[in-house]
């Protein structure tokens, strides 16, 4: 069971850091800080929401 989690928590970082260099080709770096403050700030938003 704890094998599958790593598993796939292998790929989603993958997949993540692959798009963050494919991205990084087509989009100019301001575009792309915003986007990474975005995710940042809604997983910090989804942490704190599950824990309360």
């Amino acid at each position: 069971m704890c094998q599958i989690r790593l598993r796939k928590a292998i790929g989603i970082s993958t997949v993540c850091f692959g798009a963050g260099i494919f991205f990084s080709f087509i989009f100019p770096g301001y575009f792309l800080a915003f986007i990474e403050a975005a995710v940042l700030i809604a997983a910090g938003m989804l942490l704190l929401g599950k824990h309360h």
